[in-house]
């Protein structure tokens, strides 16, 4: 065992690996390259411990990230395989059986792992044969080529880097053949952000070869579902993979219901809102927490969405069809991203163009993956839904706002020149010279305004009851006797449950005031006093429903209270007797008169 304290660590390359465990420590952290049990006997994965951070990486498999934990949350998950192959055993050509069918280029597959895995350059998408009928494997070779030139080192005291190169020579070959000069190179660079509990997977690719050329390069991340979570993207359009209707609840991920029959769902986001060619998408869990994540913006974007599977007969070995080649579930969630069509027809965004490369040139390719608390969660998920409907931003709903409050204010106002003057002093004078009860009744939002006036005018030493139209009709109108005034409000004045009353008040001698917008209803006529109260508009599109028609009813009812108040000679200390708790009851206790 290799030991030693440095901020710089090299690690071998594949086929150079030490046969013992090689450990070191780097900036109070640790870096261990191992055995694991179940991998061929050639591959060694790379965990990385360092501050908040436990990392996995496979340098066998381009340095593609395992797993990831921060501060203990997972980010990644459990990948259905146990094992990883030798990288000079792949054959990438290979076919499994798929659903019992012999299918070419499919054995990519039984090599699945990664959390992150970078996917083509050839071929990131599906398998498929050409013009010339050469095969082009299922998602490339470049995650499978083992990386050289390993090396983790602080960066700064708050961010670790973990640098390679993965070297392409061929199109399906995994390993260079003799004297095969390279195609692509990409240089890898994984940061972990201590400051912000940020993994960054950034990788350029550069055509290292002689003539120009398309790097056809994908994405898959596979991030930790948690039953009922809800993956988000800024797109203002979503079809699914194959053609089908896409559900309301598209985004959230939901256990299998067969554990051994695996279920996946793609659904592909085009328009999508990016910053600096970078889209922002969120996983968010039930519990309100998640998993922000910032990745390309991409040509094709699809969220793959897979659960179930452990021990099915989905894939098989053809040379070994009676064992299971998947022995987990594949529950997972996550973009899949890439320079083309997945599935290699249209369905690609027109409007994210990919170049070919000129030799020597290069493209860059960030992705960032952070988990969130719940008010980062909100915040990320307002901004998505901004950018999922431009026409609602902040501006749009502020005008709205400004709208409704505009309208309030002019119906309002308009109450100001229609008001029955002599109707509403003879209120005020009723009021001030009762010496009974009052019960005031309404139902929905003219519930809402009775029971505003109740609490008004108790607050005013008129002694007030709202009084439930339900609850009335079952016994509770014995709560009001002969002499007493009850305020019935109904903006048709036609309400069933309020009308219903009318006999039984009037046979009680009550004096009935009625509020309403329409004199010639049942209320208007039957009542003793009528206070119409009528608006031009709702402040709602469709002028139903009860907003400013509600505000004009309630500011009636304030001037009715302040009016009884000047009326009776209603004292600041009378107040404070009956108004002790709370800012206004110690204004009052304090002899203010603010």
């Amino acid at each position: 065992m290799e030991s030693c304290d440095t901020a710089r660590i090299r690690i071998p390359d594949w086929n150079n690996y030490p046969s013992e465990a090689f450990h070191h420590t780097i900036g109070g952290g640790q870096v261990e390259l191992y055995h694991h049990g179940y991998d061929h006997a050639s591959v060694r994965r790379l965990r990385i411990r360092w501050k908040q951070f436990v990392l996995e990486l496979l340098p066998t498999k381009g340095l593609s990230v395992l797993s990831c934990s921060v501060d203990g949350i997972p980010l990644f998950w459990d990948p259905p395989l146990d094992s990883i192959q030798s990288p000079d055993t792949i054959d990438l050509s290979n076919a499994l059986l798929v659903n019992g069918k012999e299918t070419p280029g499919t054995s990519w597959i039984a090599q699945f792992f990664g959390g992150v895995e970078m996917l083509g350059l050839d071929n990131w998408g599906m398998h498929y044969r050409d013009a010339d009928n050469r095969l082009h494997p299922l998602h490339g070779n470049v995650s499978n080529i083992p990386a050289t030139d390993v090396v983790v080192g602080l960066q700064t005291d708050d961010t670790l880097e973990i640098c390679a190169i993965v070297m392409v020579h061929h199109d399906i070959a995994v390993l260079p053949k003799g004297t095969q000069q390279p195609k692509w190179k990409v240089e890898k660079r994984i940061l972990l952000h201590a400051a912000t509990g940020t993994l960054v997977v950034d990788d350029t690719i550069t055509n290292v070869s002689e003539a120009g050329a398309f790097p056809d390069w994908g994405y898959h991340v596979q991030l930790r579902p948690r039953p009922g979570c809800r993956f988000h993207l800024p797109s203002r359009t979503v079809r699914e993979r194959f053609g089908s209707v896409v559900p309301k609840d598209h985004m959230v991920w939901r256990l299998p219901w067969n554990v051994a029959v695996r279920e996946e769902r793609g659904y592909i986001h085009s328009h999508l809102d990016a910053t600096d060619g970078l889209v922002q998408g969120l996983l968010e869990y039930p519990d309100g927490s998640g998993i922000g994540i910032i990745f390309p913006h991409a040509p094709y974007t699809m969220v793959w969405n897979s659960c179930g599977g452990a021990n099915g007969k989905e894939f098989l070995w053809p040379q070994n069809p009676g064992t299971a080649l998947i022995p987990k579930s594949w529950d997972g969630v996550g973009p899949e991203i890439g320079a083309s069509d997945l599935d290699h027809g249209d369905g690609a965004d027109s409007q994210v163009v990919q170049a070919v490369l000129a030799p020597g040139a290069s493209r860059r390719l960030t992705i960032a993956i952070t988990p969130l608390h719940p008010t980062r969660v909100k915040a990320v998920k307002d901004e998505i839904l901004v950018a999922q409907n431009p026409e609602f931003g902040d501006t749009e709903i502020s005008a709205i706002a400004s709208h409704v409050w505009k309208t309030a204010v002019h119906e309002i106002q308009r109450l100001d020149s229609h008001m029955d003057r002599k109707a509403f002093a003879s209120c005020v004078r009723l009021l001030a010279h009762h010496n009974g009860r009052v019960a005031v009744c309404g139902v929905g939002t003219s519930g809402v305004a009775a029971r505003k006036l109740a609490h008004s005018l108790s607050c005013v030493e008129i002694p007030t009851i709202f009084l439930n139209p339900a609850d009335a009709v079952h016994g509770a109108l014995g709560s009001v006797q002969d002499g007493d005034i009850v305020f019935l409000i109904s903006k048709g004045g036609g309400t069933r449950e309020i009308v219903q009353l009318i006999p039984s008040l009037q046979t009680k001698h009550t004096t009935i005031v009625g509020i309403t917008e329409h004199p010639e209803s049942v209320l208007g006529r039957s009542c003793d006093l009528l206070l119409h109260v009528a608006i031009e508009k709702e402040a709602d599109e469709f002028n139903m429903l009860a907003t400013t028609s509600t505000l004009a009813v309630i500011a009636l009812f304030d001037a009715l209270a302040i009016a009884v108040m000047r009326l009776t000679g209603f004292t600041k200390e009378q107040f404070a007797i009956i108004h002790p708790s709370g800012a206004v009851g110690e204004r009052l206790l304090q002899g203010e008169t603010r």
